[in-house]
């Protein structure tokens, strides 16, 4: 090898050893743990109980009946500045009834025979282990006549009780 080839390897090496140890200048550092515990998620969750019951108990409505399903649902909710409205998908049934309307209405209670519990423009603040008392009602209009509504029906079925979270 001439001397340039060994001089450029010579030079790149020592500049090779300079960078490497550029970068290992030491400077005092520390490090301290700090226990700051842990956060655990609450819990939002609506179940039904026992089944609910019809009142009065008939086979088929007329116009002028009106009747209601009663069910308890059990809500357990816990969290701090939870929130949350308490809804059901009662306007996306199908009632090929026509005359008949069905809504659905809800009371929230501390416990079975509770105390109850206001919502605020609908919301409720919520804490705890309640009990939802779920009424239906379908309504057919005793105005409905010439046979309209007859032999039809309002599906049930699909109706969910919603609890859902808010701000």
């Amino acid at each position: 090898m001439n001397k340039l080839v060994k001089g450029s390897i010579a030079a790149a090496a020592g500049i090779a050893l300079l960078m490497g140890g550029a970068g290992s200048l030491a400077y005092w550092n520390d490090a301290a743990t700090i226990n700051a515990g842990t956060v655990t998620s609450g819990v939002l969750d609506v179940n039904t109980g026992t089944a609910g019951s019809w009142s009065p108990s008939i086979a088929k409505i007329v116009p002028g009946d009106t009747v209601t399903y009663t069910q308890q649902l059990t809500l357990t909710a816990t969290g701090d500045n939870l929130k949350a409205t308490v809804t059901s998908n009662i306007a996306g049934i199908t009632n090929n009834i026509t005359g008949s309307t069905a809504t659905s209405t809800f009371v929230v209670k501390t416990a079975p025979g509770g105390v109850v519990v206001t919502p605020a423009a609908g919301v409720y603040t919520l804490n705890g282990t309640y009990t939802v008392d779920v009424t239906i009602t379908v309504a057919f209009a005793s105005s409905t006549a010439n046979q309209v509504g007859q032999n039809a029906t309002v599906n049930l079925s699909t109706l969910a009780v919603t609890v859902t979270q808010v701000p």
